[in-house]
């Protein structure tokens, strides 16, 4: 790996940001851009349908849901134990990237049970062919294991032994209440191929990266982050201002040296990937401003909007006899007030389009 140039802050946050599709400079179909972005946090039902509704020109939720029903992007639980929309085709490769880490936390949690996993593993296997709700394989977990397994992981051991995926209408627009999960139809690829495509996506969407940001993303260990790089051979090496080593694909397009444009305000829902996706955070969430946006304590990433490319503020909704009022909060100054408002107006005829009235305010 060849070292190219020094990446300014500001370089970062200007690739990055057409990288994250949030320039809207090409408009790919819904399952296409959950692919290019690689994973889409979606423990909160509507984030998901937010992100894209940021990043694609006249999205609407029915498009995502189709793309869902058809198989060709699938929700389940993957990175760092979190559930996430994935592409269909991506999917066996993060399953198989993902497991690894999570049943070797598992086994050594369970070294002294007396485990008969392959055991398990086939009962599970015959059991989830048809959905079950996470009640029912706690509960199966927990008779086919003769108790043996921990009762805090009596569902997290059947989503490490086998790739399940959520079934609808999980993953639909304020979808909520029980999922339920079945059996992935299909063979997880082996190592070190499947975390190499991991890799390969995380560095096409969040790229140029460190390898801690690798790492960080997928929440897997350096010892598999590293095999998987080597396996994608011919990287392009970058340093960060302040000289951390960053990687990118060969095939990647280089970060524009030295522009000065302005970037449209976007808003972001809870938990965007955008944000989260980086153990330096920096490139699009200030320090100044990091901890009013992300609470550590619960892992909680509010909801934001982008002034320049980087989070100025944060936002929510609320609906009440059908005015619909969205709020901004400040977090640092900024000048883009009016066109925060029509983005903003845009924002809330798709958060509630029965509305009878709707409003931008700003908080003091």
């Amino acid at each position: 790996m060849t070292a190219v140039r020094t990446l300014s802050d500001r370089e970062l946050t200007l690739s990055y940001f057409g990288r994250q599709l949030l320039d809207r400079a090409e408009r790919p179909t819904a399952a296409a851009a959950v692919a290019r972005l690689t994973a889409l946090q979606a423990q909160y039902s509507p984030s998901p349908h937010l992100a894209l509704w940021a990043r694609l020109p006249g999205f609407e939720h029915r498009e995502l849901e189709a793309a869902l029903l058809d198989g060709t992007v699938v929700k389940s639980t993957l990175m760092r134990g979190t559930l996430h929309l994935v592409s269909g085709a991506d999917y066996g490769h993060l399953a198989a990237a993902w497991r690894r880490r999570w049943l070797a936390d598992l086994r050594a949690r369970h070294r002294d049970a007396g485990l008969d996993e392959a055991a398990l593993e086939a009962s599970l296997r015959a059991f989830t062919a048809v959905p079950r709700s996470a009640e029912e394989l706690r509960e199966h977990t927990a008779e086919a294991s003769g108790g043996r397994v921990g009762a805090a992981d009596l569902l997290h051991y059947p989503r490490a032994l086998l790739p399940l995926v959520h079934v609808a209408p999980s993953g639909h627009w304020r979808a909520h209440g029980k999922p339920r999960m079945v059996l992935w139809d299909g063979e997880l690829p082996p190592e070190p191929v499947a975390t190499a495509r991991l890799v390969r996506r995380y560095l096409a969407a969040y790229g140029p990266a460190s390898r801690a940001d690798v790492a960080h993303f997928t929440g897997l260990r350096l010892r598999q982050v590293d095999p998987a790089l080597a396996e994608l051979g011919g990287l392009v090496r970058y340093l960060a201002e302040d000289g951390r080593e960053l990687l990118d694909l060969p095939d990647a397009p280089p970060p524009p040296a030295g522009p000065e444009r302005e970037l449209p305000v976007r808003f972001l829902p809870k938990w965007d990937a955008a944000l989260l996706s980086h153990a330096d955070r920096t490139r699009m969430l200030p320090a100044a401003i990091h901890r009013r946006v992300y609470r550590a304590v619960n892992g909680t990433l509010l909801a934001s909007y982008l002034v320049d490319g980087r989070v100025a503020g944060v936002w929510e909704h609320e609906c009440r006899r059908g005015a619909a009022v969205l709020t901004l909060t400040p977090l640092l100054p900024h000048g883009a007030r009016a066109e925060l408002e029509r983005e903003g107006e845009r924002l809330l005829a798709f958060l509630e389009p029965g509305a009878d009235g709707r409003s931008v305010v700003f908080a003091s």
